[in-house]
């Protein structure tokens, strides 16, 4: 009983060290963040910049899912959120995706693949979610085709 005590207390004590060392991630410190909102008609672009570690996919994916919330917010506040075009609304978007940067190489950043090789994550304007970007795309062809109609 007591063997099952101890591999059961050390089971749980590895899992909840992997829990913490997720929230371990310190923006300035681990991570830079770039955001970059060219035209209106245009969707934001925003690269979290890993320094010091490099992150394993989960780790990556939760901080951008995290800095497009931010930054969705901050658009929405600031009145970017609609742009007027031909009597037509059109939402901001924001594309973001994990980079690390190289100490030796800074020129070349190694992109961070998410799951199943995803590559970026999609805060949509329209309906302030977020999405994989192969669901962007979708997103995107469905509304062009309602326009061409």
């Amino acid at each position: 009983m007591k063997k099952y005590f101890f591999i059961v207390s050390v089971l749980f004590f590895f899992i909840f060290w992997d829990v913490i060392s997720y929230a371990n991630f310190v923006e300035n410190i681990d991570y830079s963040v770039d955001f970059q909102e060219k035209t209106p008609n245009m969707a934001a672009i925003l690269h979290i910049n890993f320094i010091s570690v490099f992150p394993d996919a989960y780790q990556a994916e939760e901080i951008v899912k995290q800095q497009l919330k931010k930054y969705g917010v901050l658009i929405i506040q600031s009145g970017h959120l609609i742009s007027t075009v031909k009597k037509e609304k059109r939402y901001k978007n924001i594309i973001g995706s994990a980079w690390y940067i190289n100490e030796l190489d800074p020129a070349n950043p190694t992109k961070i693949k998410f799951q199943k090789d995803l590559g970026a994550y999609v805060w949509i304007g329209k309906t302030k979610t977020i999405v994989t970007f192969s669901k962007y795309m979708i997103f995107l062809k469905k509304n062009l085709n309602k326009h061409t109609k």
